[in-house]
């Protein structure tokens, strides 16, 4: 069961990685422990070379070496994207017992070379995004004599799985820019969440698009003498402490955490996450020092046709009819819009359950929802 205090503190700990690449290791070891796992694992492996790289926690890096090495070809649950390239690889989360037979999987050269010599019985594969050939999961392991996952931990994995996404997705665009200069504002417009970067003071020094248009709004954030705030005094206050906890120079008590503005025109509240960006970035005056990440739990999202493609192997006709379901369309409306017939709709609709792994469409929105990152969660 997670509590509504380990989940705030697991969020500031996941944001704070999203923007500083080398915060990760804390990261996936408290995932570790919120699950039941011993060991843990974010592996980057580019299935076309078997070249790699990842964050370890409580794992021995000669372990990796030998893996990307050597076991990466072994792995049972990369072979068929291996053999298959153009494969379906929905982002989900698996364990061993789901994907395998537990006769057929502790015979693999894989388990009794790889993963026994480490004292690994169950795993949990968390899958973060496909970029190419790069496959990048979080594996979480267990020894053999805690016996298996039980379900409830599964589930504490699958509510905090979109956040993962989220943050993982987040820390790419981080990643792949030098600073905070130049080409991070272009970066930061192409979000889907609002995004908000505020010095020590909580003055805001960039706000993305998104966010510029959530502050337009009455009764939500607003700009009050160049600092982030909100429009009532309750969650002004909360948001306040937030920033300025995230903005302390040193020591442990540096952290962020996570909010929810509810505002007069909408059903569902603002989600705010609030992560101190690393010190040696805020060294000159008035340099960002706090990222504020507001997902609009109401704005519509859009998801690449591309993306879906490439991760479940899904045909352009395929792709057209998912993201109609996506956004609400019936089979019928379906049809209709696409100029064929209810048959034609059906079969496709089989084809897309069949190759995303699911059974109803409640559960292929709730499948896209966390491709796109976003926690079907408000708090």
């Amino acid at each position: 069961m997670l509590t509504e205090a380990d989940h705030a503190a697991f969020l500031d700990l996941l944001y704070g990685a999203a923007v500083e690449q080398g915060d990760w290791a804390p990261v996936i070891a408290r995932f570790a422990d919120l699950i039941g796992g011993a060991k843990a694992w974010k592996p980057d492996l580019d299935v076309a070379s078997g070249a790699g790289r990842g964050v370890l926690a409580r794992i021995d890096p000669a372990a990796q070496d030998a893996y990307f090495q050597h076991y990466a070809a072994l792995n049972p649950f990369v072979q068929p994207v291996i053999a298959q390239p153009a494969a379906p690889w929905p982002l989900a989360v698996m364990t061993d017992e789901d994907r395998f037979e537990r006769d057929e999987f502790v015979r693999t050269e894989y388990y009794s070379d790889f993963l026994r010599p480490q004292d690994i019985g169950s795993v949990v594969v968390v899958r973060l995004g496909r970029s190419g050939s790069t496959l990048s999961t979080l594996n979480i392991t267990r020894p053999e004599h805690k016996g298996r996952f039980e379900r409830s931990e599964l589930e504490v994995a699958r509510q905090l799985h979109p956040h993962l996404i989220r943050a993982f997705n987040l820390g790419g665009k981080f990643a792949a820019l030098s600073g905070f200069a130049g080409g991070l504002a272009e970066a930061l417009d192409r979000s889907l969440h609002g995004v908000l970067l505020l010095d020590d003071a909580g003055r805001v020094r960039h706000a993305n698009a998104v966010a510029e248009r959530l502050l337009k709004e009455r009764g939500g954030l607003s700009i009050v003498g160049g600092r982030l705030s909100a429009a009532r005094s309750e969650p002004a206050r909360q948001l306040e402490a937030l920033i300025g906890r995230a903005s302390r120079a040193h020591g442990p008590s540096r952290g962020g955490g996570s909010m929810a503005i509810a505002t007069p025109s909408r059903a569902r509240p603002l989600s705010l996450i609030v992560a101190p960006l690393s010190p040696e970035r805020a060294t000159a005056a008035g340099a960002p020092s706090v990222l504020v990440c507001v997902t609009d739990l109401e704005a519509g999202v859009s998801l690449p046709q591309q993306q879906l493609r490439d991760l479940f192997g899904l045909t352009p006709a395929e792709t057209r009819l998912a993201l109609a379901l996506f956004e609400g369309c019936a089979p019928k409306e379906a049809a209709e819009r696409f100029g064929v017939s209810p048959h034609t709709v059906h079969t496709q609709l089989v084809h897309v359950f069949e190759k995303t792994g699911v059974n109803r469409q409640s559960d292929l929105v709730r499948l896209m929802m966390r491709v796109a990152g976003v926690s079907l969660d408000p708090g």
